[in-house]
């Protein structure tokens, strides 16, 4: 399968989000782009698998909230909350919810594209800010 323009695109668009070390998105411009590629993607992907590193359980799952609602998803049932810097795993296709602690610098939200078929496809970016999708 040949990918089109426009996934070829955000591919580029996101590559920047492939490494341990994430740009900053200054500008709304940014973003808008950034949410727009992150978009188009999981639009030719099977499903999205996110993970999530916050300071509190409470701003993980606030994260999570914005994100499954972009992204088309129900927000899950149950979590386990937790106290201090928080690593909450979620995966759509399962319906798992897992919430562990985070001793790492990082925060931010990962996204892992999942396809089936398109090997290409199949890739992890991130740390995206958790409340990019929030305004």
């Amino acid at each position: 399968m040949s990918l089109s323009p426009s996934v070829q695109q955000s591919q580029t668009t996101l590559a920047q989000f492939a490494g341990m070390e994430s740009p900053s998105l200054a500008t709304s411009t940014q973003q808008e782009e950034v949410k727009a590629a992150l978009l188009a993607l999981a639009q030719v992907t099977d499903y999205q698998m996110f993970g999530i590193l916050a300071e509190t359980c409470d701003q993980a799952v606030a994260a999570l909230r914005v994100y499954t609602q972009a992204f088309g998803y129900e927000m899950p049932a149950t979590w386990q909350p937790i106290a201090g810097p928080t690593y909450l795993k979620f995966n759509p296709n399962l319906g798992s919810c897992h919430t562990d602690r985070y001793t790492g610098d990082h925060r931010g939200v990962l996204i892992s594209f999942q396809s089936a078929t398109e090997e290409e496809m199949t890739q992890i970016y991130g740390h995206f800010p958790l409340d990019l999708f929030a305004a």
